[in-house]
């Protein structure tokens, strides 16, 4: 998961594909540090599956078996789910969100499989069901850079708006200017499997 979040963050920096394993190591230490702010934060994971490829299928004669190839699961992608105040690890960035309200910070999907199988999605839709299953706040809140038109449409068709935007004068900070967005969410009783396993 720590090369995974190296490997976007280095993405997101234009910084050359030598620099991903000191941001590894960073993204290790960042993850340590999360880990002792639960139950105030969680991490969800997703995975896929990808056939083996075996090659060759042997065949034999008078026989009609045929042997199902093996699947392997894969790191497809990762977000973070902050409930509350106590979860956040450093000063959260600017405009900011309220303090107690649930927070979404690093959602990342492995870049060879991005718009291909909805793993994005899926992970949004997880984040809120668990956020609506462990925080009394009804809206959650993501950043979203200006520049990335792809997943601000994906929040968008999702339910949320837009709360503030950084002003011009972040550019002075050499950061990019974010959208602070905002979704109300559904009360739940039960996680659906069919968002929890897709």
């Amino acid at each position: 998961m720590a090369w995974l979040l190296a490997e976007s963050f280095a993405e997101l920096m234009f910084l050359p594909s030598r620099y991903v394993s000191v941001l590894g190591y960073l993204v290790k230490q960042y993850l340590f540090e999360k880990m002792e702010l639960l139950p105030n934060t969680a991490t969800l994971i997703a995975f896929y599956k990808r056939r083996k490829e075996e090659g060759k299928e042997e065949e034999e004669e008078g026989l009609e078996e045929v042997e199902e190839e093996d699947e392997v699961e894969l790191l497809a992608g990762t977000v973070e789910v902050c409930f509350n105040k106590k979860g956040v690890v450093a000063s959260p960035p600017t405009p900011t969100s309220p303090k107690n309200s649930p927070y979404i910070s690093n959602i990342v999907v492995k870049k060879l499989i991005r718009r291909f199988r909805g793993i994005g999605w899926h992970l949004l839709k997880a984040r809120e069901e668990l956020i609506s299953q462990m925080s009394s706040s009804r809206k959650g809140y993501l950043h979203c850079r200006m520049i990335d038109t792809t997943p601000f449409n994906m929040y968008t068709k999702s339910g949320y708006d837009i709360v503030k935007t950084d002003t011009i004068l972040v550019l002075l900070l050499l950061q990019r200017r974010k959208h602070l967005i905002c979704k109300k969410l559904p009360v739940l009783t039960n996680f659906s499997e069919s968002d929890m396993f897709c």
